[in-house]
């Protein structure tokens, strides 16, 4: 009766935690970076390598064709404490970094075994986010001074094993909000500043399949399709000396982003029981992100100088993420995961800016998981991003004088802990 009461209060734990999380999400979730793939600490752990493992219910991101692997039911909780870091050295030898904040991206999983064949899952997580802060003051101010984009998504799914082949099937419902702030200059007036915001929803759809090849080798393939967001509502603001404010009135807008589709591909080998080894390699689609376009509804600036359309380059190009990780089952209860990422940029030099000045990056991954009980796992997950140096020397915003157009060397590091409590119903 004693270990019944037990079971029965851990499930009420799971449930309470899952639900308030979900209804906490969309208030606190947010990211560094455009792309949040710290989507589980056993995949976090060996270099999110994890494509034909899929074992545990992080799969749901990872790849769904892996939750045919959960009997019964499952749940997941997880999050990723994420503190980004960017220095910047100017040509006129101003230094200056990102104001430093940590952000704390949330997931919740949730798999069922409805037949012997049928598996079904839910997943609620921050696919895509953008969270980059510069001081009021520094020499890019009128290139940005705040930029945020925040994304969740729920993601169910339905997963069917054919034998030793898995197939799986999903919709993505993405809800997103935008903000964008920067310094207008008005010399020998003092500065304005102005702000953009909105919230929209996107659609898309998610596939998977798993195929297990020999006891010892599996291979999977996960695609996620392209998301659309238009910003129709938006909010353009600004706050300008009280002398031109006629000429900076407070209006409409609208803008649209498409966040990239992406395919990954991976083999498994288990040369032992303890021991899995995994190779990735992932293609996203970064060339949907070609130009920041605003279209405002009314006209903005002094007679003659005024406009309702600012567009800014971004020409962004297809990139490739080589990945590699390893698992090794240390006792019953432990397992120990290390990994290694190459990610490549899809910024260009010609268009990089201060909003995101992302390089190649080496990412270095641990991972331990602990068994905490027959039915319950703590998981915990550390990342080094080491991002390659880069040089902006474009001339982004042309009209600005050399000085405010913030070229110069961009030096990015993030570091990224996760932890998560897995739990089998």
């Amino acid at each position: 009766m004693a270990s019944f009461n037990v079971c029965k209060f851990q499930d009420v734990f799971f449930l309470f935690s899952a639900l308030l999380l979900m209804t906490l999400l969309h208030g606190i979730c947010d990211g560094a970076g455009f792309a949040i793939l710290q989507q589980g600490t056993a995949p976090m752990g060996q270099g999110n390598a994890f494509v034909a493992q899929a074992d545990d219910p992080s799969a749901i991101f990872f790849n769904p064709a892996g939750i045919t692997q959960l009997a019964g039911t499952h749940g997941y909780l997880g999050t990723t404490v994420i503190v980004p870091r960017i220095t910047y050295d100017g040509k006129n030898g101003q230094e200056e970094a990102t104001v430093t904040k940590v952000y704390t991206p949330p997931h919740v999983y949730i798999t069922h075994q409805v037949s012997r064949r049928v598996y079904a899952g839910l997943g609620i997580f921050s696919p895509f986010g953008l969270a980059t802060a510069w001081k009021g003051d520094w020499e890019g101010r009128y290139l940005s001074t705040y930029s945020s984009l925040q994304t969740v998504d729920i993601n169910p799914n339905l997963s069917l094993k054919l034998g030793r082949l898995s197939v799986a099937a999903g919709v993505n419902v993405l809800g997103a909000s935008l903000k964008l702030r920067k310094r207008i200059l008005l010399y020998p007036l003092p500065d304005g500043s102005q702000e953009l915001t909105d919230t929209t929803w996107g659609y898309g759809y998610n596939l998977g399949t798993t195929y297990e090849i020999a006891d010892w080798c599996r291979f999977g393939m996960s695609y996620r399709s392209r998301i659309h967001l238009k910003f129709d509502n938006a909010d353009a603001n600004f706050n300008v000396p009280a002398t031109l404010k006629d000429y900076f009135k407070d209006t409409g807008a609208k803008g649209k982003l498409d966040l990239p589709p992406s395919l990954t591909m991976g083999l498994s080998f288990s040369p032992t029981h303890r021991l899995a080894v995994e190779f990735d390699v992932t293609w996203t689609g970064w060339s949907t992100y070609d130009e920041m376009k605003i279209r405002l509804d009314s006209p903005v600036g002094p007679p003659g100088h005024s406009a309702k359309v600012f567009v800014q380059p971004k020409k962004w190009k297809d990139v490739f993420a080589y990945r590699f990780g390893l698992k090794y089952i240390l006792t019953t209860n432990s397992t120990l995961r290390f990994g290694y990422i190459f990610d490549q940029s899809p910024v260009p030099g010609k268009t990089i800016d201060p909003q995101l000045p992302d390089g190649n990056r080496m990412i270095f991954a641990a991972g331990f998981d602990y068994r905490m009980g027959p039915n319950m796992v703590l998981g915990l997950a550390y990342n080094y991003i080491d991002g390659i140096k880069r040089v902006k020397d474009n001339d982004i915003m042309r009209n600005l004088p050399e000085i405010y157009r913030a070229n110069g060397d961009y030096d990015q590091n993030i570091h990224s802990l996760g932890l998560s409590l897995a739990y089998r119903f």
